[in-house]
């Protein structure tokens, strides 16, 4: 028995130690850079919010299995014709009995019970695949606003030092008689303006990385690295999706579940309805006043319920009709509603699919050619600092718009996915 429990805890300690290693691995690497698959992988094993649906979902389990279940037997003592004035002469009295009874619910109900409470757990069970869907796609989405800031961050601050050496060159035109005062004001304000603009994405980083560091189960200013680029994934079929949507939204298999359940709760008050409820007892008898060969005696009983005379059963019916109609209802609209938001979002990302075409294949080429025009002609002394100026910031705009683009495509592809249900979630079971 020593060696085996020795051997417990020798496993129970490796395995600890290896889920630490693995954890202090992760925190190195997200500290290093920010990969949308690791971070991904550590909201869905910590997120607090999906531990409590799948605990919700796996007492829902629990629950479905006991309600299939016989109600509990019952045990009873009664003591009859004890003299008031002698309450504790149980011997003087004309009958102990102890005994014990048993109810059996209408038949075929008890299972109608079952399969309704099999179907609310398959519906709980659902709800936890669509909450770790929606914190997959939460975090998909909240990586493309921290990437977003970061790059415009890092685009601004390019920016700013190449608005920082022109000024100093304008500067030094200036009191060379060869620029203007003018000139170096508009730069100079140019460059505060810069600066204002970097508060703003910082703080969009910080909430971002923030709110990153939540879905994780992380604290709120623990290191986050950069992101790693967007990459730009070929369009799905939006045929293809629209035919498996059905099998793959968790929320239309819930509500289909739901209709299966209100069928299973009509059956139960239909049986409920139809026949009665019995009970059967059995009760041991010993009368301490009769003779010592009769002391000793036995009741048996069995008693029914008369559903027939009662006009709570028909009514129990009717609301059972009516909510399955309801639930069929439900599903209806529950799959006009996700066709709806899967054709939404496939124009959305085709739309953003185009502007970043656009942005990324002529406006970026065609921003950088008049740039690098403008700073030729500048050097050559046949341009001015407010046409370098507009230039740099026409340059400045449409990287950003690039960035912001390839961002917004990430999104919406992410909310393709999450409205077709193809969302790739670690872990998943289908």
């Amino acid at each position: 028995m020593g060696s085996v429990r020795s051997i417990v805890l020798a496993s129970l300690t490796f395995l600890t130690a290896g889920q630490a290693r693995a954890a202090s691995g992760d925190e190195a690497e997200l500290a290093r850079t920010a990969r949308l698959e690791t971070i991904l992988r550590v909201a869905l094993e910590r997120n607090p919010d999906l531990a409590e649906n799948q605990a919700r979902a796996r007492a829902a389990e629990a629950r479905s299995q006991a309600a299939s279940r016989l109600p509990d037997p019952e045990a009873k003592y009664e003591q009859w014709g004890v003299p008031l004035q002698r309450p504790y002469a149980l011997d003087e009295a004309q009958t102990l009995m102890i005994g014990v009874r048993q109810t059996f619910p209408a038949w075929g109900s008890l299972d109608a019970r079952g399969r309704a409470a099999a179907e609310e757990a398959g519906s709980a069970q659902d709800a936890s695949r669509a909450r770790r869907q929606d914190v997959a796609a939460q975090v998909r989405r909240t990586y493309a606003t921290y990437y977003k800031a970061d790059q415009e961050l890092r685009l601004h601050l390019e920016h700013v030092g190449l608005t920082s050496r022109v000024l100093e060159l304008v500067r030094l035109n200036q009191r060379t008689g060869q620029g203007s005062l003018q000139d170096v004001l508009r730069l100079e304000l140019e460059l505060t303006r810069l600066h204002t603009d970097l508060a703003r994405i910082e703080r969009e980083q910080r909430s971002s990385r923030a709110l990153l560091n939540a879905l994780m189960d992380r604290p709120g200013d623990a290191p986050l690295g950069p992101p790693e680029d967007l990459s730009v994934t070929p369009p799905p079929s939006i045929t293809v999706l629209e035919e498996n949507i059905d099998a793959n939204r968790p929320e239309v298999a819930a509500a289909a579940r739901n209709i299966r359940r209100g069928q299973a709760n009509l059956d139960g008050a239909r049986r409920s309805a139809r026949f009665p409820q019995i009970m059967v007892g059995l009760d041991y008898w010993y009368l301490p006043t009769l003779p010592s060969d009769m002391r000793h005696a036995y009741a048996a009983m069995v008693a029914i319920n008369l559903p027939w005379l009662s006009g709570r059963r028909g009514a129990e019916q009717r609301e059972a009709e009516e909510s399955l109609q309801a639930d069929r209802a439900a599903l209806a609209s529950t799959r006009n509603t996700v066709r709806y938001e899967l054709r939404d979002a496939a124009a959305r990302v085709d739309s953003a699919r185009q502007s970043f075409s656009i942005i990324d294949q002529d406006l970026l080429a065609q921003a950088q050619r008049s740039l690098e025009a403008t700073q030729a002609a500048y050097a050559a002394g046949q341009g001015d600092a407010i046409g370098l100026l507009d230039a740099l910031r026409s340059y400045l705009q449409v990287r950003i718009e690039r960035v912001r683009a390839l961002a917004e495509l990430a999104t919406s592809e992410t909310d393709l996915e999450r409205a077709a249900g193809t969302l790739a979630v670690a872990g998943e079971k289908r």
